[in-house]
């Protein structure tokens, strides 16, 4: 990519042959350590403002290219001059940082990008304004009705570009309909608007993701697709969560073929329950994961947790918590057991709708021990079971005598550790209500002549029991319904403690 700009009298090339300075090796040493992977680059001036804004393939030997003494472009030397600061940006492919590179300079619209901007040469992506829209690449803005994004600086990656969201996305592909269904509906990439005039709803919404998509400045169509995925299954839409997770599915077969580098750790894979059933030497692939945890400060208002994923999504359906009835003191052991046995009892008496493929432990070799102990007492000992402790990140499983050790960017442990941390944040979220409850109850009900409406009336107009506490006479006779009798027993009985 070129930086183009007008040259002022005093900006001569021949400062380029000048020694560098300290903010220029500065500069070189940060462009030296930014990573070998595709990705966006942005040049600031002194003030933070964005002067120039490219992609590379390589982002640390496309920026290295800049300090190259003396410049062979003049231009180059003049940005230099002025450059203070190098953000990036790194994404999975050029791709991904082709389609940010756009989305970027359009939205900060930088001085040194200008040519770039209004140059009619560079391509655009264009969906046409059709009954049923489909994407193309073009060089001019002929159709005032279409919508376009770009410029683009790089044809070819933008038609790779194209050809993914054709894959991606089952939308038409012909020029024209033609009056029967052609291939790509026989191989599942359109959904034939040829022929089905009805599923014009889904069709707009198809081109609405699409559009969403590119405008919104997401760093790679994984991305893009994994927070769709997470917004829908939060939102209990599950169908629309369903259908994100196969596009991502899809993303990550077109990379191990197509285009993609070898970027692992890069985005997110759907591989993750087949790497589970190999590692773990499973009968088949894990779809039901249920999760428990244990909570508790001090063997105070124990609590266990249990949540459930179905298909490497959440399942709001599945999720239980279990507060701890039978075991006194700090035994985390006997805690975790009695929820667990709570969940197969449920099972075996029809309480629970579904028997889960693999249960996971959140602890150490213990946990797992007792949790086998369960299993097998209850006669369930064929239930896959693992545990996995926070300090390593070890698998520990009773199939093996020595921890798996799972690799850091693998999407098997990318999956089992999001479980385990929604089922410890679920687990504390339920303690810390049963802690505030108690410490109300205990606190409060020690009152003279404090019943149970004049407790709701002190706890809804002050935000805590420590406001209670600290709370004078005055405020506290300023709640509707607290007499002066009231006041003085609450000002008196905090006083003692």
């Amino acid at each position: 990519m070129t930086v183009e700009t007008k040259m002022k009298d005093d900006e001569k090339p021949s400062a380029r042959r000048h020694p560098p300075t300290d903010a220029f090796q500065r500069l070189r040493s940060v462009a030296g350590k930014l990573p070998l992977m595709p990705g966006i680059y942005l040049m600031r001036d002194e003030r933070g403002e964005i002067l120039y804004i490219g992609k590379a393939k390589s982002l640390r030997k496309r920026v290295l290219s800049y300090f190259k003494v003396p410049s062979p472009i003049p231009k180059i030397a003049i940005l230099m001059q002025k450059v203070r600061a190098i953000d990036h940006i790194d994404t999975p492919t050029e791709v991904d940082a082709l389609l940010l590179e756009a989305h970027l300079i359009h939205k900060h619209q930088p001085r040194y990008n200008q040519d770039l901007k209004d140059d009619k040469s560079f391509p655009l992506l264009k969906i046409t304004r059709e009954k049923f829209p489909r994407i193309c690449v073009t060089r001019q803005k002929t159709d005032k009705r279409a919508i376009y994004y770009g410029p683009y600086t790089d044809a070819k990656l933008l038609h790779q570009a194209v050809n993914l969201i054709n894959d991606l996305f089952p939308i038409r592909k012909c020029q024209v309909l033609p009056r029967v269904a052609c291939l790509y509906h026989h191989i599942g990439q359109c959904i034939a608007p040829c022929i089905k005039p009805e599923v014009k709803p889904e069709y707009d919404r198809l081109i609405d993701e699409v559009k969403r998509f590119l405008g919104g400045g997401k760093k790679s169509f994984a991305q893009y697709l994994n927070d769709r995925m997470e917004k829908a299954s939060r939102e209990l839409r599950f169908e629309d969560a369903q259908f994100f997770k196969e596009q991502i599915d899809a993303l990550s077969k077109l990379r191990k073929k197509r285009f993609f580098p070898k970027n692992p750790g890069q985005g997110i894979s759907l591989s993750a329950t087949m790497e589970l059933k190999q590692k773990l030497k499973l009968e088949r692939i894990p779809e039901r994961i249920v999760c428990f945890d244990v909570s508790n400060v001090q063997g105070d208002q124990a609590v266990a947790s249990k949540v459930s994923f179905y298909r490497e999504l959440p399942d709001k359906f599945g999720y239980r918590r279990y507060k701890i009835r039978g075991v006194s003191g700090i035994n985390d052991y006997a805690m975790m057991a009695e929820a667990l046995r709570r969940m197969l009892r449920g099972i075996q008496e029809g309480r629970e709708d579904f028997m889960p493929d693999l249960i996971i432990i959140d602890g150490g070799k213990g946990h797992l021990n007792t949790a086998v102990r369960v299993l097998v007492q209850e006669g369930m000992g064929t239930i896959d079971l693992i545990a996995i402790a926070k300090q390593f990140e070890w698998i520990h499983s009773p199939k093996f005598h020595a921890p798996l050790v799972f690799a850091s960017d693998s999407p098997a442990l990318y999956l089992l550790k999001k479980v385990r941390d929604e089922a410890h944040r679920f687990a504390i979220t339920y303690h810390r209500q049963l802690r505030t409850k108690a410490l109300q109850r205990s606190v409060l009900d020690d009152i003279p002549g404090m019943g149970e409406k004049r407790k709701r009336l002190l706890l809804r107009h002050f935000n805590s029991i420590e406001e209670i506490r600290h709370a004078s006479i005055a405020k506290l006779l300023d709640v509707p319904g607290i007499d002066p009798k009231t006041a003085e027993a609450v000002r008196a009985h905090f006083s003692r403690l």
